[in-house]
């Protein structure tokens, strides 16, 4: 955290494929146990069946929900900070200032289940934060913190003329004329 900086929200995004591995962990489990209530012998070497057949899957599972409860994106009132990484922690952040605009992007799909990615749009290109339950609150919280933040001393109408002259200890300001 930067000086003066305070965290206001840490958001955990939502899972990515986990399901397809998981259902299909499940489905493997009830077919071995079905072919070892069937099939008379098997029985003595259900457990090595089902660790073969069902382990890898269980695996997959394994793995991405551990890569999905290690990213974190962190919302605070000065950045928007995204990090995560099992074997290799890699922090991203964006400036609140840089930010031109904030939106949510969602499908149908996405709508039904109150997901959706929260997209910021920056001078360079757009950003993606990362998909999440509630984006709309989330681009509300960013929106309403980019708001809180002070305005620049100078406007985009305003004209800067510079000194009539330039000394070499001279510190005077540029002035400044409104149009």
């Amino acid at each position: 955290m930067r000086d003066g900086e305070e965290r206001i929200v840490s958001v955990t995004p939502v899972s990515r494929g986990v399901l397809r591995p998981a259902v299909l962990a499940l489905a493997l489990a009830a077919t071995v146990r079905y072919l070892v209530d069937t099939v008379h012998g098997l029985a003595h070497f259900q457990l090595m069946i089902a660790v073969v057949v069902v382990g890898p899957p269980v695996l997959v599972v394994a793995a991405r929900m551990w890569r999905w409860r290690s990213h974190k994106i962190h919302i605070t009132s000065h950045r928007v900070i995204v990090e995560g990484g099992v074997a290799r922690r890699i922090r991203t952040g964006i400036d609140l200032r840089d930010v031109i605009a904030v939106r949510a992007v969602r499908g149908l799909g996405d709508r039904l289940t109150a997901r959706g990615e929260v997209v910021l749009e920056t001078a360079a290109g757009p950003w993606v934060v990362g998909r999440v339950r509630h984006p709309a609150a989330l681009v509300r919280l960013i929106e309403g913190e980019r708001s809180r933040r002070p305005e620049s001393e100078w406007g985009y109408d305003d004209v800067v003329e510079p000194p009539d002259r330039w000394d070499v200890g001279d510190t005077a300001r540029p002035r400044l004329r409104s149009t």
